[in-house]
C-alpha cells in the first residue's frame, strides 16, 4: 500500500515537473475544477479537492489539466454532473420541450440562441427512442444519466 502511494507520488512531481509551461491555472485550481472530484462536485470545491487526494492523490486532476485543461471547470464532466443531478426534471422537460432544466443543458452543452431549438428537437426524438426500449425502467438513475449524456454528445451510451 505504502509502495502504491510512492509510485502515485513520484508520478504526480514527475507531471508537476515536466508540465509547468502547461499548466496555465494555479495549483490549487487544478483541484477543485478538474478531475474525478470537479466531477462528483462541480460547484464545491472544497468537496472537489478532498474527492481528487482521496481518489488517487489528484494525478486525474492534473492529468485532464495537462490533457484537455478546456474541459475543467465548465466542460463535459460539468454536464455530466448536472444531468445526473437534475435527471428527473430533465427527463419532465424533454417529455414537454421546453423549461428551465433543458435550457440550462443546453447551455452547458454549448449550444447558442441559434442552435438551441434544433438541439431541443434533435435530442427530445433521440430520447424519445431511448426512453421506449424494453429494459429502460429497469435502469439505475446512473445508467439513465449515462444514456442522456451520450446523447447530448452523441456518444454511445
Amino acid at each position: 500500500m505504502f509502495n502504491a502511494i510512492k509510485i502515485s507520488a513520484i508520478a504526480v512531481l514527475t507531471l508537476l515537473v515536466f508540465s509547468q509551461p502547461v499548466m496555465a491555472r494555479e495549483f490549487a485550481d487544478i483541484y477543485t475544477d478538474c478531475g474525478i472530484g470537479a466531477m462528483i462536485a462541480p460547484n464545491n470545491g472544497a468537496v472537489a479537492a478532498v474527492t481528487n487526494v482521496t481518489w488517487d492523490l489528484g494525478t486525474t486532476a492534473i492529468s485532464s489539466n495537462i490533457s484537455s485543461p478546456d474541459s475543467c471547470m465548465g466542460g463535459q464532466e460539468r454536464t455530466a454532473a448536472f444531468i445526473h443531478g437534475s435527471y428527473e426534471y430533465l427527463e419532465q422537460d424533454l417529455a414537454r420541450g421546453c423549461g428551465t432544466y433543458l435550457d440550462a443543458l443546453m447551455v452547458l452543452a454549448g449550444y447558442d440562441s441559434q442552435t438551441k431549438q434544433e438541439g431541443i428537437k434533435a435530442l427530445r426524438n433521440d430520447f424519445a427512442k431511448v426512453v421506449s426500449e424494453p429494459g429502460y425502467t429497469d435502469k439505475n438513475s446512473f445508467e439513465k444519466a449515462k444514456a442522456l449524456y451520450g446523447l447530448v454528445y452523441k456518444q454511445e451510451a
